[in-house]
């Protein structure tokens, strides 16, 4: 794996569980003091899920990577809704922990520069 995409799927997990633990700490004051976390969140999964899609060569993830960002758009504007006092919160804590096991495995891929040095002292022995 490239290290951008590493860096990437990294960003993308931290997203989700900050996500999750916003979600589930009920002392988090996301609601007051104007820092809207949940919509955060979901703004930046949205961002580096479309941000990612392009440098990922297998096309299962790509797929991944487009729902992923379709959903947290989705959920985004059910957000915004909710903080106009237009509709009521969703929990996410299930769908943040479901993405981000769909790609922690995938994100601890070798990095190209560790599968080069691991091939070059392959070779020295």
């Amino acid at each position: 794996m490239k290290p951008i995409l590493k860096w990437q799927y990294d960003q993308i997990i931290k997203e989700l569980l900050l996500l999750q633990e916003h979600q589930t700490d009920p002392t988090c004051p996301c609601q007051t003091d104007g820092e809207m976390c949940v919509r955060k969140h979901l703004m930046t999964l949205e961002a580096y899920a479309q941000e990612t899609i392009p440098m990922e060569e297998n096309e299962e993830f790509k797929d991944k990577l487009q729902m992923l960002a379709g959903e947290a758009k989705e959920y985004r504007k059910q957000e915004e809704a909710a903080l106009r006092d237009e509709d009521v919160p969703v929990s996410l804590v299930e769908w943040t922990r479901n993405w981000r096991k769909a790609f922690e495995e995938h994100s601890l891929e070798p990095q190209e520069e560790d599968m080069a040095l691991t091939n070059k002292n392959d070779a020295q022995q």
